[in-house]
């Protein structure tokens, strides 16, 4: 599809959007953690150019993908790309959408036939939690709790909450998590994929990786003067072959760096 008709379709599709200040407000409130709705994905990032915004769709046509934390926008990335992707085996519902749990990283990397980064910090980990969040047609959505343990301990499952309990570390005062964003479609492409983190966060600094990575670091802020024994957590924020990755956890700075110079 041309860029003009591109432009006229999605115009189009949000030519009714009218929101009042609530529900902008609650918006802005949950955007930080929010989770896509149950509607296609590229319709829903381009509200929320328009809600966020206050500005057309295509304004952010020209400067896609960006990250922001609390209105800020932060340096660059690498570009995302359109990336191929194995339509997962499960039923999707009455919206096209996919939601599937996984315990295996390797067996969520097998099914997808993606090439997706891994560190070999992950390996022999059997308290992974993953999951995939799909449109297969236009978006995935890949997280992976407790993806790198470090020197925590006594996992426990706790089967009501679907997570793991543990014990933190002399390093590692929590596991590091992985969350990775993929672009399947071209009108995704276009409509881009904005991120904004809200709340006690703050942007610390953007360097370049061992390999090459530009990467985006954050770090939450505890209210007050934050404790000596408290380690912040840190979001280590960056893209490798066209795909958005995302690192966290309450571990120290130059650890969370040598995490991300392990994910190849």
């Amino acid at each position: 599809m041309r860029e003009a008709e591109l432009k006229e379709a999605l115009q189009q599709e949000l030519g009714g959007v009218a929101m009042g200040e609530g529900l902008k407000n609650k918006i802005r409130q949950g955007a930080a953690e929010r989770k896509p709705r149950q509607l296609r994905t590229c319709i829903a990032v381009s509200a929320a150019a328009v809600i966020l915004g206050g500005t057309t769709a295509f304004a952010g046509y020209r400067m896609l993908n960006q990250v922001q934390i609390n209105g800020e926008v932060l340096p660059e990335l690498d570009s995302m790309e359109i990336v191929k992707m194995n339509e997962p085996e499960a039923a999707a519902d009455e919206n096209g959408l996919i939601d599937k749990d996984y315990r295996d990283y390797s067996r969520l990397k097998e099914e997808l036939g993606t090439k997706l980064l891994d560190s070999e910090l992950s390996q022999d980990n059997p308290y992974m939690l993953c999951r995939l969040y799909t449109d297969p047609d236009s978006f995935a959505i890949i997280t992976v709790d407790n993806f790198i343990l470090g020197d925590t301990d006594g996992y426990r499952f706790l089967e009501e909450e679907n997570r793991y309990a543990y014990e933190q570390g002399e390093v590692y005062s929590s596991p590091v998590s992985l969350k990775a964003d993929l672009i399947l479609s071209e009108l995704q492409m276009a409509v881009g994929w904005d991120t904004e983190y809200l709340g006690m966060s703050r942007f610390v600094e953007s360097y370049t990786s061992e390999q090459g990575y530009k990467v985006n670091i954050l770090e939450d802020m505890a209210e007050g003067v934050n404790p000596q024994d408290y380690v912040s957590k840190k979001t280590a924020i960056f893209v490798a072959g066209g795909i958005r990755y995302t690192l966290s956890g309450r571990v120290p700075m130059d650890v969370m760096k040598e995490i991300v110079d392990t994910m190849q």
